[in-house]
């Protein structure tokens, strides 16, 4: 069955003991309460880990226009889809340090840009282990508001550590680490190819 925001509120409602909803709309206290805090608590969980699932990588959009910060010269328009940018590279997969960013736009000297970032991912196309630590965070989140329980959040609390320790062992498993860079050449861009950049190269991935 299809995962939405109310079928995982109804599941963290019950994880509190509390009666379930039909709609954020159908106007119970439940229902105002997960509407209230529902998109935060799932945007939260998204923003703090870099989920290999949900994040993503595309070449930006070069605007034709000047840019306002007068220390570069070219500024990009950002996607309107970013919980957390991871970092930005050139066409060679080296990321890049010196930008700035302003609103929706990101300036620098680079004539081309790419973008690697965690996505605004629907709760249809979120894994399970995901959705698992999801209804768990939503639950602890909305416990005293519903409940008026305060000691249960402790048990919510250890639940939700749990589960989220186990969905960032599933997702490293599930979803390898996206090499944007090829082995070595990020640290020999930075560091230069030296017999000193390859034993370091070799003992961090030990």
């Amino acid at each position: 069955m299809a995962e939405t925001k109310v079928s995982i509120s109804n599941q963290a409602l019950t994880k509190c003991g509390a009666a379930t909803i039909s709609s954020f709309t159908d106007g119970t206290h439940e229902a105002n309460v997960c509407a209230t805090m529902y998109d935060n608590v799932r945007d939260g969980l998204l923003y703090y880990t870099f989920w290999n699932f949900a994040i993503t990588n595309k070449a930006l959009n070069r605007l034709n226009e000047t840019p306002t910060n007068k220390s570069y010269l070219y500024v990009y328009s950002l996607p309107g889809d970013i919980i957390r940018i991871k970092g930005f590279f050139d066409t060679d997969g080296v990321y890049q340090e010196d930008y700035s960013i302003e609103g929706a736009k990101v300036f620098t000297n680079e004539k081309t840009l790419n973008i690697e970032y965690v996505k605004n991912i629907i709760e249809d196309d979120m894994p399970v282990f995901f959705i698992e630590a999801l209804i768990a965070k939503v639950a602890l989140e909305i416990n005293e508001a519903i409940t008026g329980v305060g000691a249960l959040s402790n048990r919510l609390s250890a639940e939700y550590q749990q589960k989220l320790r186990a969905s960032r062992i599933a997702d490293g498993q599930e979803n390898p680490p996206h090499n944007i860079v090829p082995p070595g050449r990020y640290v020999e861009a930075h560091l230069g190819n030296t017999g000193l950049t390859n034993r370091r190269l070799r003992h961090s991935s030990t």
